[in-house]
Protein backbone atom coordinates (compact mmCIF):
# COMPACT_ATOMS: atom_id res chain seq x y z
CA UNK A 1 0.00 0.00 0.00
CA UNK A 2 2.73 2.54 1.21
CA UNK A 3 4.48 1.59 -2.63
CA UNK A 4 1.38 2.52 -3.79
CA UNK A 5 1.25 5.66 -2.57
CA UNK A 6 4.68 6.64 -3.13
CA UNK A 7 3.83 5.77 -7.13
CA UNK A 8 1.07 7.79 -7.29
CA UNK A 9 2.85 10.71 -5.64
CA UNK A 10 5.85 10.69 -8.23
CA UNK A 11 2.93 10.60 -10.94
CA UNK A 12 1.20 13.52 -9.75
CA UNK A 13 4.02 15.42 -9.22
CA UNK A 14 5.68 14.79 -12.53
CA UNK A 15 2.27 15.98 -14.09
CA UNK A 16 2.63 19.04 -12.18
CA UNK A 17 6.01 19.53 -12.86
CA UNK A 18 5.22 19.22 -16.53
CA UNK A 19 2.21 21.82 -16.12
CA UNK A 20 4.59 24.23 -14.51
CA UNK A 21 7.03 24.15 -17.58
CA UNK A 22 4.83 24.41 -20.36
CA UNK A 23 3.47 27.09 -18.54
CA UNK A 24 6.44 28.61 -17.90
CA UNK A 25 7.04 28.31 -21.29
CA UNK A 26 4.07 29.55 -22.59
CA UNK A 27 4.53 32.86 -20.45
CA UNK A 28 7.60 33.35 -21.99
CA UNK A 29 6.45 34.44 -25.31
CA UNK A 30 5.16 38.07 -26.22
CA UNK A 31 1.66 37.89 -27.67
CA UNK A 32 -1.09 40.70 -28.51
CA UNK A 33 -4.24 39.62 -27.85
CA UNK A 34 -7.75 41.40 -27.70
CA UNK A 35 -10.36 38.96 -25.44
CA UNK A 36 -13.99 40.17 -25.32
CA UNK A 37 -15.79 38.43 -22.59
CA UNK A 38 -20.04 37.11 -22.51
CA UNK A 39 -20.55 40.44 -21.01
CA UNK A 40 -19.12 42.58 -24.09
CA UNK A 41 -15.96 43.72 -22.12
CA UNK A 42 -12.64 44.06 -23.38
CA UNK A 43 -9.39 43.23 -22.30
CA UNK A 44 -5.98 42.99 -23.69
CA UNK A 45 -3.52 40.23 -22.97
CA UNK A 46 0.60 40.42 -23.89
CA UNK A 47 1.41 36.81 -22.42
CA UNK A 48 -1.39 34.46 -22.73
CA UNK A 49 -2.08 30.26 -21.71
CA UNK A 50 -5.11 28.48 -22.95
CA UNK A 51 -5.25 25.37 -20.53
CA UNK A 52 -8.09 23.25 -20.25
CA UNK A 53 -10.71 26.13 -18.89
CA UNK A 54 -8.59 28.45 -17.92
CA UNK A 55 -6.98 31.07 -19.56
CA UNK A 56 -3.35 32.17 -17.74
CA UNK A 57 -1.66 35.89 -18.60
CA UNK A 58 -0.49 39.11 -18.05
CA UNK A 59 -4.28 40.78 -18.44
CA UNK A 60 -5.13 44.11 -18.57
CA UNK A 61 -8.38 45.82 -16.64
CA UNK A 62 -11.58 44.81 -18.38
CA UNK A 63 -12.98 48.50 -20.97
CA UNK A 64 -16.62 48.70 -22.44
CA UNK A 65 -14.16 49.95 -25.28
CA UNK A 66 -11.91 48.13 -27.33
CA UNK A 67 -9.59 51.29 -27.66
CA UNK A 68 -6.01 51.62 -26.41
CA UNK A 69 -6.11 48.51 -24.10
CA UNK A 70 -2.41 47.79 -24.67
CA UNK A 71 -1.92 50.73 -23.05
CA UNK A 72 -3.50 49.94 -19.99
CA UNK A 73 -1.11 48.30 -16.80
CA UNK A 74 -0.74 44.63 -17.05
CA UNK A 75 -0.87 41.97 -14.24
CA UNK A 76 -1.08 38.27 -13.89
CA UNK A 77 -4.40 37.00 -13.96
CA UNK A 78 -6.21 33.38 -14.55
CA UNK A 79 -9.52 33.75 -16.44
CA UNK A 80 -12.28 31.33 -17.01
CA UNK A 81 -12.72 30.03 -20.90
CA UNK A 82 -16.12 30.02 -20.45
CA UNK A 83 -16.51 33.94 -19.78
CA UNK A 84 -14.48 34.53 -22.86
CA UNK A 85 -16.72 35.03 -26.11
CA UNK A 86 -13.76 35.81 -28.15
CA UNK A 87 -10.11 35.98 -28.81
CA UNK A 88 -8.98 38.31 -31.37
CA UNK A 89 -4.80 37.62 -32.39
CA UNK A 90 -2.71 40.50 -33.19
CA UNK A 91 -5.64 42.62 -33.72
CA UNK A 92 -3.53 45.72 -34.63
CA UNK A 93 -1.20 44.39 -37.46
CA UNK A 94 -1.87 43.55 -41.33
CA UNK A 95 -1.51 40.10 -41.96
CA UNK A 96 -0.08 37.86 -44.47
CA UNK A 97 -1.28 34.18 -45.16
CA UNK A 98 -0.52 31.89 -47.80
CA UNK A 99 -2.64 31.93 -50.73
CA UNK A 100 -2.75 28.22 -50.59
CA UNK A 101 -4.29 28.37 -46.85
CA UNK A 102 -7.65 30.65 -47.94
CA UNK A 103 -10.53 29.56 -49.95
CA UNK A 104 -13.44 27.27 -49.70
CA UNK A 105 -13.20 24.06 -47.76
CA UNK A 106 -15.54 21.76 -47.05
CA UNK A 107 -15.58 20.68 -43.77
CA UNK A 108 -16.22 17.55 -41.53
CA UNK A 109 -17.08 18.17 -37.55
CA UNK A 110 -17.92 15.31 -35.67
CA UNK A 111 -20.31 13.98 -38.32
CA UNK A 112 -21.52 17.55 -39.22
CA UNK A 113 -20.75 18.25 -42.84
CA UNK A 114 -20.37 22.44 -43.84
CA UNK A 115 -18.41 24.95 -45.80
CA UNK A 116 -15.66 26.60 -44.26
CA UNK A 117 -14.34 29.82 -45.92
CA UNK A 118 -11.40 32.09 -45.00
CA UNK A 119 -10.20 35.11 -46.39
CA UNK A 120 -8.32 38.46 -46.06
CA UNK A 121 -9.83 41.98 -46.54
CA UNK A 122 -7.57 44.96 -46.12
CA UNK A 123 -5.10 43.06 -43.96
CA UNK A 124 -7.70 41.53 -41.76
CA UNK A 125 -8.13 37.78 -41.62
CA UNK A 126 -11.98 37.25 -41.67
CA UNK A 127 -13.74 33.19 -41.39
CA UNK A 128 -17.09 32.06 -42.09
CA UNK A 129 -18.73 28.78 -41.51
CA UNK A 130 -22.11 26.83 -42.59
CA UNK A 131 -23.57 24.22 -41.55
CA UNK A 132 -27.08 23.34 -43.94
CA UNK A 133 -28.32 20.66 -41.56
CA UNK A 134 -27.44 22.34 -38.36
CA UNK A 135 -30.41 24.36 -36.70
CA UNK A 136 -31.06 27.14 -39.28
CA UNK A 137 -28.28 26.63 -41.81
CA UNK A 138 -27.02 30.14 -41.83
CA UNK A 139 -23.60 31.56 -42.42
CA UNK A 140 -22.00 32.24 -39.21
CA UNK A 141 -18.71 34.25 -38.87
CA UNK A 142 -16.10 33.01 -36.73
CA UNK A 143 -14.33 34.84 -33.86
CA UNK A 144 -10.61 35.22 -33.62
CA UNK A 145 -9.33 34.13 -36.82
CA UNK A 146 -5.76 33.24 -36.55
CA UNK A 147 -3.19 31.56 -39.10
CA UNK A 148 0.30 30.87 -37.73
CA UNK A 149 2.54 28.58 -39.95
CA UNK A 150 0.57 26.02 -40.64
CA UNK A 151 -2.02 26.10 -37.74
CA UNK A 152 -5.49 27.59 -38.02
CA UNK A 153 -7.53 28.51 -34.99
CA UNK A 154 -10.52 29.82 -34.46
CA UNK A 155 -13.92 30.24 -32.01
CA UNK A 156 -17.34 29.29 -33.38
CA UNK A 157 -19.83 30.82 -30.60
CA UNK A 158 -23.23 31.51 -30.10
CA UNK A 159 -23.14 33.97 -26.70
CA UNK A 160 -25.87 36.07 -27.29
CA UNK A 161 -29.59 35.99 -28.01
CA UNK A 162 -29.32 37.80 -31.30
CA UNK A 163 -26.76 35.04 -32.80
CA UNK A 164 -29.25 32.16 -31.05
CA UNK A 165 -32.19 33.48 -32.60
CA UNK A 166 -29.92 33.63 -35.99
CA UNK A 167 -28.57 30.43 -35.87
CA UNK A 168 -31.69 28.77 -34.50
CA UNK A 169 -29.13 27.05 -31.90
CA UNK A 170 -30.76 26.09 -28.49
CA UNK A 171 -28.34 27.19 -26.78
CA UNK A 172 -25.10 29.30 -26.10
CA UNK A 173 -21.88 27.67 -27.13
CA UNK A 174 -18.31 28.35 -27.60
CA UNK A 175 -16.35 25.33 -29.93
CA UNK A 176 -12.31 26.02 -29.79
CA UNK A 177 -10.76 24.97 -33.21
CA UNK A 178 -7.42 23.86 -33.79
CA UNK A 179 -6.57 22.23 -37.26
CA UNK A 180 -2.93 21.99 -39.07
CA UNK A 181 -2.41 22.46 -42.79
CA UNK A 182 -1.77 19.33 -45.05
CA UNK A 183 -0.75 18.58 -48.72
CA UNK A 184 -0.22 22.35 -49.10
CA UNK A 185 -3.10 23.57 -47.95
CA UNK A 186 -5.46 21.40 -49.43
CA UNK A 187 -6.98 20.09 -46.45
CA UNK A 188 -6.74 20.76 -42.38
CA UNK A 189 -6.88 17.91 -39.80
CA UNK A 190 -7.82 19.50 -36.14
CA UNK A 191 -9.84 19.05 -33.51
CA UNK A 192 -12.31 21.46 -31.35
CA UNK A 193 -12.96 21.41 -27.45
CA UNK A 194 -16.71 22.58 -26.12
CA UNK A 195 -17.43 22.11 -22.46
CA UNK A 196 -14.70 20.40 -21.46
CA UNK A 197 -14.61 17.99 -24.41
CA UNK A 198 -12.36 17.31 -27.30
CA UNK A 199 -13.39 16.29 -30.69
CA UNK A 200 -12.28 15.82 -34.24
CA UNK A 201 -12.44 17.77 -37.36
CA UNK A 202 -11.00 17.74 -40.85
CA UNK A 203 -11.72 19.98 -43.80
CA UNK A 204 -10.66 19.52 -47.54
CA UNK A 205 -10.62 22.24 -50.07
CA UNK A 206 -13.47 22.11 -52.81
CA UNK A 207 -12.34 22.08 -56.31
Amino acid sequence: MKKIFIYVSIFIGGIVASLLVLLIYGLSFSQNVVIQDVAKQYCHARRLVVFGNVAIGFISNSSAVNKNLEQMPHTLKVLSTGTIATMYFNPFESVYVPPQYLGTYHINASGHEGILVLQVKDGKLYGSVRFPNWANGVWEPLKGVNIKNNTLLFTRSVTNEQERIKTGAREYFTQYYVGTYKDNGKKIIGFYKSRGAKYLFEAYRKK
